[in-house]
């Protein structure tokens, strides 16, 4: 690293070790000790990187509880919106899809996620929905029929949006030069000597599709 930032130096540029983080991933011996000139990269459980959480075990449980309570805030934020009579419910809703959806699922293109994933999203939207609609669970109506109250009869469920999502990132990947990584890293096999983590399904963003 010392060597990478002296030749970085050369060009203008200039790491900052205390910006600077070390993940490890499957690394049962002693931690190493990276070293940018005189001083020491923390080695961290989990970093935030463009916004998202990026956690060791390749998993997104983490990332997505990291949107839910970003999500929820947004949420709260608007409270006095929400509670506006004056206001339909479907202009509620285009206000929630900017503000409190966009926070949700930012990044949610490059989730590999399982069914567990999608069932916490779900909760948290149909909660948030209800609560623009002033429905609760004892009026015995169907999710389904609150979002259609809500954002109107196209308003798609967020595992239906996080699909699509998905779908547009393949066909950016699609249409990338078969040298660039992230084309390599969805088509190429995981390796050798690659272990499953520890915490039930695991699944690459390919299988995931």
């Amino acid at each position: 690293m010392t060597t990478l930032s002296n030749n970085a130096s050369m060009f203008g540029m200039r790491f900052s070790p205390s910006k600077c983080k070390m993940l490890l991933q499957d690394w049962v011996t002693s931690t190493p000790e990276l070293v940018i000139g005189s001083e020491v990269v923390e080695c961290v459980d989990r970093f935030t990187y463009l916004g998202s959480l990026i956690s060791p075990c390749g998993l997104v449980c983490d990332e997505i509880s990291a949107r839910i309570q970003k999500a929820r805030l947004a949420f709260a934020n608007l409270r006095h919106l929400w509670r506006r009579r004056d206001i339909r419910p479907p202009t509620k809703g285009r206000v929630y899809c900017a503000a409190v959806r966009s926070v949700l699922l930012y990044g949610s293109e490059t989730w590999p996620v399982r069914v567990e994933d999608i069932r916490r999203l779900l909760v948290f939207d149909h909660r948030c929905l209800r609560s623009i609609a002033r429905i609760s669970w004892d009026h015995r109506v169907s999710n389904a029929a609150v979002r259609k109250r809500v954002l109107g009869k196209d308003g798609k469920s967020i595992d239906e949006v996080v699909k699509l999502h998905q779908l547009r990132w393949l066909g950016h990947v699609l249409r990338m030069p078969n040298h660039r990584m992230p084309r390599r890293a969805m088509f190429n096999g995981i390796g050798v000597g690659w272990k499953k983590a520890k915490g039930g399904q695991t699944k690459t963003w390919f299988k995931s599709m």
